[in-house]
């Protein structure tokens, strides 16, 4: 479940980009300093022993100067149960919440954690559970279509 972690009474947010940076950003980190915050999209992939998870999860920071406010953004993009890779996105997000829990008792930040619910983009598919939106004409007389990503038949429910 993406994770919504606010923080207040930071002075600085240099300790939290490093720490994130060091230990939850092994695949892609960007930071940009803008005169009156500090924006950031970090992303940490998980590929590993055979037999196990393989996932991504993406960590968005908006730290506002002025307000002395930090909005942490942490959500699995992508992954799935392969032959390679260990550990689950959950676990993961749970430990990035938790060291950032610390960090801010540490610093006397107040902190406000909120998991957040986000609606997918169409209609789930049953058997791969991809979201994808279906166009009128690919749905059939029965409600039925091809699923975009593994091909397999399914009912299109009302609620798209």
């Amino acid at each position: 479940m993406p994770t919504r972690i606010v923080l207040q009474n930071v002075e600085e947010v240099e300790s939290l980009l490093e720490l994130l940076k060091k230990d939850f950003a092994n695949d892609y980190r960007r930071i940009w300093s803008l005169e009156d915050r500090t924006i950031a999209v970090l992303v940490y992939e998980r590929l590993g022993l055979i037999g196990g998870y393989t996932f991504t999860v993406m960590t968005v920071v908006d730290y506002f100067i002025e307000a002395r406010t930090c909005e942490v953004h942490i959500r699995y993009v992508g992954g799935n149960f392969s032959f390679f890779g260990t550990g689950k996105s959950e676990d993961f997000i749970k430990i990035i919440t938790s060291r950032i829990e610390t960090l801010a008792k540490e610093n006397l930040w107040k902190i406000e954690i909120t998991e957040v619910k986000i609606r997918n983009a169409g209609t789930l598919c049953p058997n791969c559970k991809k979201a994808y939106k279906y166009p009128e004409e690919k749905i059939r007389e029965d409600g039925t279509v091809d699923c975009q990503n593994c091909g397999k038949p399914f009912l299109l429910h009302d609620n798209q």
